[in-house]
């Protein structure tokens, strides 16, 4: 059975890439996620990456047809582990952290799907939309109970605030907003960026984060957040032709995703990372250009 999960693999990468990279990178995320059924979640990146190859059929179409006999023969000798890791799977999902990155991911509609296909103009006006949409939803939410429950559900007793406050969501959103003020493509390269790292850092920091550096913050979740934000550029860039980037301005928008993430706490690091990433990098390209 390994062999068949290898040939799949292989074959994949080998056919579309791209696809199959944004695939890994999302079945590894979903793990960290879950953090339970490893061979779920890979299908899952397998199947994510088939669908990004749908969406751009018009250079994969072959590629994906020939994947399609390889993906069935993986499911059939796969089958019964599948079956087994399904329930742990759905198990996971109902872990409180699992459902606050799961919501979080939500935001990713922003920078993979509106802006692809409306541009940054788009991107600007439905995040200013979701921000205030969110600011009001969270002032009624204690005079909505079906509202309060669902947002209890996903909340950690860390989170408890009065009503004054403002939630890590609406912190995110509003950032998420003040990033899409900056040039294109370093705001929506932020966006991506700080969504995947600031996932990546509480998430391994939490599971096996031992050495603190900074207050709060553990050495190897900051190192998890440098990597999440580097790979998400760099694949999103790659996928997305608008939004490509140097590698160079990349590197330094991930250093400042890095940092953002570490010095701050609560919800700052929510509202301050992608905006001071997008500040970053465009500092960056006008540097480059003057010199």
């Amino acid at each position: 059975m390994i062999g068949s999960a290898i040939l799949l693999g292989g074959v994949s990468f080998i056919l579309l890439p791209l696809e199959m990279a944004a695939g890994l990178f999302a079945a590894i995320t979903l793990w960290l996620t879950i953090y339970a059924a490893p061979f779920f979640c890979l299908y899952i990146g397998w199947l994510f990456g088939m669908f990004l190859g749908f969406v751009r059929a018009e250079t994969n179409l072959w590629s994906i047809l020939a994947l399609i006999p390889v993906g069935i023969w993986f499911l059939v000798n796969w089958r019964l582990t599948l079956a087994k890791e399904m329930p742990l799977f759905v198990k996971g999902l109902k872990e409180p952290l699992a459902r606050r990155k799961m919501f979080r991911y939500c935001g990713l509609i922003f920078p993979c799907v509106i802006y692809p296909l409306w541009g940054p103009g788009a991107l600007n006006k439905y995040l200013m939309i979701a921000t205030v949409a969110a600011f009001i939803i969270e002032k009624i939410t204690n005079y909505v109970p079906f509202l309060k429950k669902w947002f209890k559900s996903i909340s950690s007793q860390k989170e408890e605030r009065d009503e004054r406050s403002i939630s890590s969501t609406t912190c995110y959103l509003l950032g998420a907003f003040i990033a899409s003020l900056f040039p294109d493509p370093a705001s929506v390269q932020a966006l991506m960026m700080a969504t995947m790292g600031d996932a990546w850092a509480v998430l391994v920091g939490k599971r096996w984060g031992k050495l603190n550096w900074l207050e709060g913050k553990t050495l190897e979740g900051s190192l998890a957040c440098l990597a999440a934000a580097l790979m998400s550029g760099f694949i999103y860039g790659a996928l997305v032709p608008e939004a490509q980037i140097p590698w160079l301005i990349l590197l330094w928008g991930g250093l400042a995703t890095l940092f953002t993430e570490g010095f701050f706490r609560f919800e700052l690091d929510n509202l301050l990372v992608a905006p001071v990433s997008a500040a970053i990098m465009t500092a960056v390209i006008w540097i480059a250009y003057l010199f």
